[in-house]
C-alpha cells in the first residue's frame, strides 16, 4: 500500500501545531484507518476508575515486522482520526501501532475538559489503561509509548505505573518542567493551569530508568533542545537527543523532499530500537 502526504493532511497538522497549548479535543473523526486501506482492529479499553476508551491497533507490514508496538500518546488538539496518516507510515514500516483516544476526545467516554489546562492526570490513567491491554494482547513484543507534546506529560506522569510494562518511550516536543512550560507560556499572554504541584510531575519524570529518545526542535521556544539536553544529563546514558531543524511538533515535515512525509522520523526510531 501506498501512502500519500496530501496538502489536506499538512493543513490539518499544521492546524493541530498552531492550537498547541489548549486543550481542544474533537469528537468527530476526520478519516479512520482503512480510509489508507490499512488493516486495523478496534477495541474498547475501559479504565480503572471506569471510563471507556476507543482505541485502534494498526497491523504491522508483515514483510518487515519488527516485533515492536508503539503505543501514540497525541498532543493536546484534535483525536487519534488526525494522526492515521502518521500511524499507517510507522505501521508500514514494520511496528504495530496502537492510537487511542483520552477521556472527552473522539468516540472515548465524556469528560468535562477546561482547555486552559496544560494536560488532565486522568489521561495518564488513560493511558495506563491501554498500556496494560496491550501488554497483555502482544507479551511477546517490545513496547513502547510514542508521546508527542501534551503526550509526553501523559507517559512521564503514567510511568510509575506502567514501567514494568513498556520498554522505551520516545517522545517529540518533551515537557520536562511543567511550571517551566506554563511560565514561558504566561510571558506569551497564554494562562494555563496544571493539574497538580510541578513537583510530582519531577518526581515521576525523574524516576525513568528505561531507554528514551527525544526529538527536539531547534526552533521550539517552549519544549526547548536545551530542556531535552538538561533530561539527559539526568537521566544518563538511557536517554537520547536528537535536534532536528524546524518547530514545535515538526519532525515528521524533517527532509521531506529527500525522504517523504515520516521518512527522516522513522529512520531515528528505527535507529534507536535498533538499540534496545
Amino acid at each position: 500500500m501506498k501512502i500519500f502526504a496530501s496538502i489536506n493532511l499538512l493543513l490539518v497538522y499544521f492546524g493541530l501545531i498552531n492550537q498547541g497549548y489548549a486543550i481542544n479535543p474533537d469528537r468527530e473523526y476526520i478519516r479512520t484507518p482503512d480510509s489508507v486501506s490499512w488493516d486495523y482492529e478496534q477495541l474498547t479499553i475501559t479504565t480503572k476508575d471506569h471510563f471507556k476508551l476507543i482505541s485502534w491497533i494498526y497491523k504491522a507490514n508483515q514483510d518487515n515486522d519488527k516485533d515492536t508496538v508503539l503505543i501514540l500518546a497525541y498532543p493536546d488538539a484534535g483525536n487519534m482520526s488526525y494522526f492515521v496518516y502518521h500511524s499507517a507510515i510507522l505501521a508500514n514500516a514494520g511496528y504495530t501501532v496502537v492510537t487511542f483516544d483520552y477521556r472527552g476526545f473522539g468516540k472515548s467516554d465524556d469528560f468535562e475538559i477546561q482547555r486552559e489546562y496544560l494536560y488532565y492526570s486522568e489521561f495518564a490513567w488513560d493511558l495506563e489503561a491501554v498500556v496494560n491491554t496491550i501488554s497483555r494482547k502482544f507479551e511477546d513484543k517490545k513496547i513502547g509509548v510514542l508521546g508527542m507534546s501534551m503526550g509526553t506529560t501523559i507517559v512521564s506522569s503514567a510511568y510509575p505505573d506502567i514501567k514494568s510494562k513498556i520498554d522505551f518511550i520516545i517522545g517529540e516536543g518533551y515537557v520536562t518542567d511543567t511550571s517551566a512550560v506554563a511560565e514561558r507560556l504566561k510571558e506569551l499572554d497564554k494562562q494555563i493551569l496544571l493539574p497538580e504541584q510541578a513537583f510530582y510531575y519531577q518526581k515521576a519524570i525523574s524516576s525513568i530508568q528505561i531507554p528514551i529518545l527525544i526529538l527536539a526542535a531547534s526552533a521550539d521556544k517552549i519544549t526547548t533542545y536545551d530542556d531535552a539536553l538538561a533530561l539527559s544529563i539526568k537521566l544518563g546514558e538511557n536517554c537520547t537527543v536528537v535536534q532536528f531543524e524546524g518547530g514545535h511538533l515538526a519532525g515528521f515535515q524533517v527532509d521531506y523532499d529527500n525522504k517523504g512525509f515520516g521518512g527522516w522520523y522513522v529512520d531515528q526510531i528505527d535507529q534507536f530500537v535498533k538499540k534496545l
